[in-house]
């Protein structure tokens, strides 16, 4: 038995094995395809360190450029008002 979350009602539902549709291995992660018994469809759901890893990697370079940005905004707002 799985525990999934559905991407559609936002409930928890309990799934059998045989609800397994696919199982890929990829290098960073497991993708597992499951038919959803709340709504009927497929979702895909991935586990594995190296893609929670990977997934911060990305989110820690997202927020460092939103840092860059926002720094690089109020220097340009510090420079219009020291021209005016």
């Amino acid at each position: 038995m799985l525990l999934i979350t559905c991407p559609v009602t936002r409930t928890d539902e309990l799934v059998a094995e045989r609800r397994i549709r696919s199982v890929t291995n990829h290098p960073t992660h497991v993708a597992l395809a499951v038919e959803c018994p709340s709504c009927g469809s497929v979702h895909v759901y991935r586990t594995g360190r190296r893609w929670e890893e990977a997934r911060r990697r990305v989110a820690e370079a997202d927020a460092r450029a939103a840092t860059a940005a926002a720094t690089a905004a109020s220097a340009r707002a510090a420079r219009e008002l020291s021209r005016a």
